[in-house]
């Protein structure tokens, strides 16, 4: 499976699954996924996934710029950046591995000095289950929790910081994961240490490693 990472100002907004032939990017509202962004086009650009995953430029104003160079169709490898307008897209091939593709990893067996963990990284326990007191490293850019289908959230590492959003498409929309008892929306929400992420009826405990 490929996805795409939306990120504005550096700050991860929401992850999209490339599961159709065409997927739209513009200012219109009947897109795919629609940007409230004035740098942006009504019909901006396309995610194309045939036997490779293509972007194409629609003709916009501003352009669609992979890399850092203005490109009009080119095809997508694992950890490119698409930026369109202010927005930019970070391209994820799921078979490259970045993402941790097992769900609630039990890392308890191995000690935390032993996975390389300097400060200001990060790890989460569980506090509830058969796995209770288990911990997962968050050693990864993005670390996946809960259960496909029916909750799934990510918790993302930028620099020394962390931050959970949810994943959509991939469980009930409607009864999103909870940070602190308090359902989270679409964008990013940054964690500290001592906070309690609820997904899929598993509460986990955000903490960083010293």
């Amino acid at each position: 499976m490929s996805r795409l990472i939306l990120t504005h100002d550096g700050a991860v907004i929401r992850e999209y699954r490339l599961t159709n032939e065409r997927t739209t990017v513009g200012r219109k509202p009947h897109n795919d996924i629609h940007l409230e962004d004035p740098t942006v086009s009504g019909d901006h650009a396309v995610f194309l996934k045939l036997q490779h995953v293509y972007v194409e430029d629609l003709g916009s104003t501003n352009g669609v710029v992979l890399n850092g160079k203005r490109i009009s169709k080119r095809q997508l490898n694992h950890g490119d950046v698409v930026k369109i307008g202010r927005h930019e897209f970070k391209f994820v091939d799921d078979t490259a591995g970045e993402f941790d593709k097992t769900v609630m990893i039990p890392a308890a067996s191995t000690p935390v000095k032993q996975q390389g963990i300097t400060p200001k990284k990060g790890f989460v326990k569980v506090m509830n289950g058969p796995k209770s007191g288990e911990q997962i490293i968050l050693n990864k850019p993005y670390t996946t929790l809960g259960s496909p289908g029916v909750q799934v959230a990510v918790i993302a590492k930028r620099g020394n910081n962390f931050f959970l959003m949810p994943m959509s498409g991939v469980g009930d929309d409607s009864n999103p994961p909870k940070l602190n008892n308090q359902p989270i929306g679409a964008q990013s929400m940054p964690l500290k240490s001592g906070d309690v992420i609820e997904v899929a009826g598993t509460r986990l405990q955000f903490n960083e490693a010293d």
